[in-house]
């Protein structure tokens, strides 16, 4: 789940870091929705998924943290940091299970249904793999370029 999130190449962290400033919140030609809201849509998804399935389920989307405030993603960097806090928010509740027995348990999901706790962890790692490779088109149709690897990530 790191290396999806901020570990290799490929990883979402890797792919922000590949965002020029002018083009966080453009929509490309034929695109429906900015790197800036695909962003969004990432750390929404992981301070819900957590939340309901780890923390008790208080969490509405329209809550701070699920949907932050628009300074929370007013430049990648910004983004980032939200991303980092929702990231870790997320593996903190992993790491407090048990034990690996645990990962069969069924938790709930942020719409109301249960699933396997190993469902909800290999979700959100595809999710993070899935989103990053979508970022990365997208700057590559924004940037005209076909950049694919950052070194550090932001």
């Amino acid at each position: 789940m790191d290396r999806a999130f901020s570990g290799f190449e490929h990883s979402l962290l890797n792919n922000l870091g590949t965002v020029e400033a002018d083009s966080w919140g453009k929509v490309p030609d034929g695109g429906k929705r900015s790197i800036q809201e695909i962003t969004q849509h990432v750390g929404m998804f992981k301070f819900m998924y957590a939340n309901h399935a780890f923390r008790g389920g208080d969490l509405d989307y329209w809550d701070d943290p699920a949907t932050p405030p628009p300074e929370r993603l007013a430049t990648v960097g910004d983004a980032v940091e939200w991303l980092r806090e929702g990231h870790a928010y997320l593996t903190d509740g992993i790491r407090e299970l048990d034990d690996d027995r645990e990962l069969e348990a069924e938790r709930r999901a942020h719409w109301g249904g249960l699933l396997p706790t190993y469902h909800i962890v290999v979700t959100i790692l595809e999710h993070d793999l899935y989103h990053s490779g979508e970022i990365n088109r997208t700057r590559a149709l924004l940037q005209d370029d076909d950049a694919w690897f950052v070194p550090d990530p932001p």
